[in-house]
């Protein structure tokens, strides 16, 4: 393990240790639903997102309480999304992050109620009193937006209604799969980015910048995605996206022309941050890591 993977580890300890505390304050209960959440919030994962959010803050100047609701809420989005695109009526999967997915434990209605409630709760933790005191109403504000626009109609629900129309259905372009992952994937990624420089305090032109430089890895990210779909180490159902008639990069572009297309995207939003984020930081490091991952 090199020594950015140890720091990275680090990170993801940190940031399990906080969600964990804020599941024994907040998700004790024994009823169906909050069991559900937890089970759903506690499967693990990469946490991509949450880092992210973490890794921008930090190479920023912030302070980790201030990074760390942000983290928290978007990491509540990114486990509502998964919740209910594993429905039946969604992409109908039995296996999410190697673990049966929430409507095979709860069945499909505690599983709904589930990701509703993660995805109202998201809300209630940046806008909320428990949000740290040292962050202001502004920036708070500001947060609440940024989740709303990544998560709402033109974002991530309109990425996936994209992508179920498109489930094997033919006449796609090039166009409508990068509309589709532009939504699904990269606006939350953006949001992560974006949440983690408002918690620094930085100006809207930085925001923005942190935003484009997530949504374009997003998109390397999910080229990945497509790539690792054979693979068992997703804790995801092997080749199920295949199987389902899914628009897929591999399978518009061999798996050579997507690592490159991944690869160019990742330069695209690495260039975003130039000027702001010192070379060689844990940040732009992180960016490489998502590339060269395996799970």
């Amino acid at each position: 393990m090199t020594s950015f993977e140890t720091r990275l580890s680090n990170w993801r300890e940190i940031f399990s240790d906080a969600l964990a505390s804020h599941i024994q304050e907040c998700y004790l209960g024994e009823d169906l639903v909050t069991q559900a959440t937890r089970y759903a919030l506690l499967a693990g994962g990469k946490r991509v997102r949450p880092l992210l959010c973490l890794l921008t803050n930090e190479a920023l100047g912030g302070k980790l309480p201030q990074a760390m609701t942000a983290a928290l809420a978007v990491e509540f989005i990114h486990t509502y999304s998964l919740v209910h695109d594993d429905l039946p009526s969604m992409d109908n999967d039995d296996l999410r992050r190697g673990k049966p997915t929430a409507h095979k434990v709860y069945g499909e209605a505690q599983a709904l109620l589930a990701g509703d409630a993660l995805l109202t709760d998201a809300f209630g933790l940046v806008a909320g009193s428990g949000a740290d005191a040292s962050i202001d109403s502004q920036a708070k504000v500001a947060m609440v937006r940024e989740l709303a626009a990544a998560s709402g109609s033109q974002g991530m629900v309109l990425g996936q209604s994209l992508d179920l129309y498109w489930t094997a259905r033919t006449g796609a372009e090039r166009q409508h799969l990068d509309q589709i992952h532009e939504r699904k994937t990269g606006r939350l990624l953006g949001c992560s980015a974006a949440l983690g420089a408002i918690a620094a305090g930085t100006s809207p032109d930085v925001v923005q910048r942190f935003r484009s430089f997530g949504e374009r890895l997003g998109l390397a990210f999910q080229i990945m995605d497509d790539l690792l779909d054979e693979s068992t180490a997703t804790g995801k159902s092997v080749g199920k996206d295949k199987d389902a008639g899914k628009l897929t990069y591999l399978a518009m572009m061999s798996p050579t022309a997507a690592r490159a297309a991944a690869e160019n995207q990742s330069k695209l939003a690495l260039a975003e941050l130039s000027g702001i984020v010192p070379k060689n930081s844990d940040l732009e490091l992180f960016a490489h890591w998502l590339l060269k991952r395996t799970f």
